[in-house]
């Protein structure tokens, strides 16, 4: 058993149905907030990998995942023959908007916190079940709130989730959500996500969400909805994510033949 155990995020296998936070995302956050407190200042340098795995009680190799989302956060960066220097006191979250593949979404929500504020059955009709791509007079489960990365206070982006009701059972107790929830879905239920597909539109956000997100009126963002389809094409999931344009950025690389 390691140190950090009696330092891990509360509440996430009972309130998720699933495992506890990854002990290299605990390690992640812990080597982040000596960095945001000053106690490892921009500009230092860390001790080695084995030297700090020991002052921590965890393994290498746990420290060497942990530096890794320190480095894509920006937070720190490695340079041969000199060490892994703290670069940034504050993370860019900007950064994890890189969602190439399933691994990135789970990536993404294991490093982040969806508080979840409504969850209702609902009926949908009209523009929202067409929007969804569901028939008219279908009830769904809904969830909405705002979701956080781990340690920070102030929301990034607003989520609203749609779910079939096979579902039901995965998120009944559930009242914040630390992991993919089409992931627990999956692990739940025994279906499969085959396909995600993924809209992203630039938006004048409600002035309801604004308020949640603690941004003045008439914030100019960008929402993102995903369709999670199993076999079959049947819809599981339809999730939909607004962020002020300032929370995020959209990255890929394409490659010539």
């Amino acid at each position: 058993m390691s140190d950090l155990d009696s330092d891990q995020l509360p509440g996430s296998a009972s309130e998720e149905g699933s495992t506890s936070t990854p002990l290299y995302l605990q390690v992640a956050h812990r080597l982040e907030r000596q960095i945001v407190s000053g106690e490892r200042a921009v500009g230092s340098l860390l001790p080695p990998e084995a030297e700090l795995a020991v002052q921590l009680g965890v393994s290498r190799h746990t420290v060497r995942q942990a530096i890794a989302q320190l480095r894509k956060r920006g937070m720190l960066a490695a340079r041969k023959g000199v060490g892994t220097r703290v670069e940034a006191s504050k993370p860019d979250w900007r950064d994890r908007f890189r969602n190439d593949s399933r691994d990135d979404l789970f990536d993404f929500a294991s490093q982040s916190e969806f508080f979840i504020e409504h969850k209702e059955r609902r009926e949908v009709r009209g523009k929202t079940a067409a929007e969804i791509g569901c028939r008219p007079g279908k009830r769904l489960i809904y969830m909405a709130g705002p979701r956080h990365f781990i340690g920070e206070p102030t929301p990034f982006c607003w989520n609203e989730v749609y779910l079939d009701p096979i579902a039901q059972d995965v998120v009944a107790d559930m009242s914040v959500l630390r992991s993919s929830l089409f992931q627990l879905v999956e692990q739940r239920t025994g279906e499969r996500i085959e396909e995600i597909q993924q809209e992203i539109r630039a938006v004048e956000i409600d002035a309801e969400v604004c308020a949640a997100l603690r941004r003045p009126e008439g914030t100019i963002g960008l929402r993102i909805t995903r369709r999670y389809l199993a076999s079959g094409g049947r819809l599981l999931e339809y999730a939909i994510q607004t962020s002020p344009a300032d929370s995020f950025a959209y990255r890929t690389n394409l490659s010539a033949e």
